[in-house]
């Protein structure tokens, strides 16, 4: 027996060097720090930016504010303002003026001419408690404040060409505002007939 041993003692001591380093090997990687997956969290996803939704300005229009007002002149407003509003930023009315044919509820327009008569200067009208006639309007209904219409909304009028419309918008110009609907029979070649085929389309402001 104690011969095997010896012929066998080299291989042994092998045999138990191995053993020792691979127990060695196994007993370093247990004793390492574990690598640890990575991880997601709430603050270091980025978050999407979601920027406000721009808000439209309102448009912009002019008007021309005349007659009774504190202030008469251009003014700058937000397309759709009351007429109230315009009244306002003009000063507001003056002692002389006629209030009660305006219609302070109107919506504004561009270009719109806004004119605020005296006392006893214009008849009270029925149709001027309602809305003033606009370009964007569709009702074929609906009157023409001759005070504010251009050459191309006068054309509408049943029986007026370019050069009829023409000269309501210059003879508006020479002599102020229509003080009320009759006015146009002023206007050179604007007869009787012809003002009772328009009476049913227009009226002043």
């Amino acid at each position: 027996m104690q011969s095997i041993i010896e012929k066998y003692r080299s291989v042994l001591v092998i045999f138990v060097i191995c053993v020792a380093l691979l127990i060695a090997f196994i007993l370093k990687n247990a004793s390492g720090s574990p690598v640890e997956e990575p991880s997601f969290t709430a603050a270091s996803v980025e978050e999407e930016v979601v920027e406000p939704e721009q808000v439209k300005e309102p448009e912009r229009v002019y008007v021309d504010v005349k007659g009774e007002v504190a202030k008469p002149g251009l003014y700058e407003v937000r397309k759709g303002d009351r007429l109230k509003f315009v009244i306002d930023r003009a000063g507001g009315f003056t002692e002389a003026a006629d209030e009660k044919v305006m219609n302070l509820a109107v919506k504004v327009i561009d270009e719109m001419m806004i004119y605020v008569p005296k006392v006893g200067e214009v008849e009270t009208h029925p149709e001027l408690l309602t809305p003033f006639p606009t370009s964007e309007s569709n009702n074929a209904n609906s009157k023409l404040n001759i005070n504010t219409a251009t050459q191309e909304e006068f054309e509408t009028l049943p029986g007026i060409g370019p050069a009829k419309a023409a000269t309501f918008v210059q003879y508006r110009e020479e002599n102020g505002p229509f003080a009320s609907i009759e006015d146009i029979q002023n206007i050179s070649g604007i007869g009787e007939k012809t003002f009772e085929k328009l009476k049913e389309h227009i009226f002043v402001q």
